[in-house]
């Protein structure tokens, strides 16, 4: 099945680096004129330009979406480059860090991580989302987690926000029913990327394994974050999920909640 978004405009939020950098890649690699985004404008354009050099389009949107002023400057910028048929939001994240625990989080913690995650995919909804309504098609994806799930003992703020961003994606598929624009989820399980490392790394030594946890990447996967496939996730993993369901052959797909975490 060839994925082809030719035509197509994308913007991915959050993709200077990580999931989102590989997700930005490969709409590019199908085809899509993609918008990346990012807070750092260096960090920005080096994917753009890994964009660029590899064959494909892109353009740069730089700004903080927990701030209304530069969200809202976001999305003027995104209108004045034609709008976006595919939305990817993948910008979140956890407010104070990944330190295990559920009590003592903290009220501004759960506060600022619901705005990370949750009040910036709204507002990019609320100012995008009628332009695709305008043209009859349009691909709107959340990129969330499967701890929203299947909830483990620590960083409860984070796994209520991702929760609720299935929610709102389920929701907004009804309210755009007829409208030729789907909405969808992506759970991800435990995926490596530069800002992970260190957190598998902890969790690998927390469990026993010493060294380098890629030596022991199997017996981490089966044995810790029960990941049925033998393997932590990769962002490749994310991306081509997120492709299928921007392509037309996703057209048929609304309301989900996708899980990719590897079987846990």
């Amino acid at each position: 099945m060839k994925i082809d978004l030719s035509g197509k405009q994308a913007l991915v939020t959050g993709s200077s680096s990580g999931i989102g950098r590989q997700i930005a890649l490969q709409l590019a690699e199908s085809g899509a004129r993609v918008i990346v985004h990012g807070r750092n404008r260096e960090r920005t354009q080096q994917t753009a330009d890994e964009i660029a050099a590899a064959g494909g389009t892109a353009s740069i949107v730089v700004g903080d979406l927990m701030k209304q002023d530069e969200a809202e400057s976001v999305i003027a910028e995104v209108k004045s480059k034609g709008g976006v048929d595919i939305l990817v939001n993948n910008a979140g994240g956890r407010h104070g860090g990944w330190a295990p625990g559920w009590h003592g989080v903290g009220w501004q913690n759960w506060l600022e991580t619901y705005k990370q995650n949750v009040t910036s995919t709204v507002t990019l909804i609320d100012g995008l989302v009628p332009g695709m309504t305008e043209k009859g098609w349009g691909r709107v994806i959340q990129i969330t987690s499967a701890v929203a799930i299947h909830q483990p003992p620590n960083f409860p703020d984070y796994q209520a926000a991702k929760a609720a961003e299935i929610n709102l994606s389920r929701s907004l598929s009804r309210s755009l029913a007829g409208t030729g624009v789907t909405s969808n989820a992506v759970s991800s399980g435990i995926i490596h990327t530069p800002g992970s490392d260190e957190e598998i790394t902890m969790i690998a030594k927390h469990a026993g394994f010493e060294g380098d946890w890629q030596g022991h990447e199997r017996e981490i996967a089966l044995n810790v974050f029960r990941q049925s496939v033998g393997r932590i996730g990769r962002p490749e993993d994310i991306a081509s999920v997120v492709c299928f369901l921007a392509s037309e052959q996703g057209g048929f797909v609304t309301g989900v909640n996708l899980i990719a975490d590897g079987g846990m």
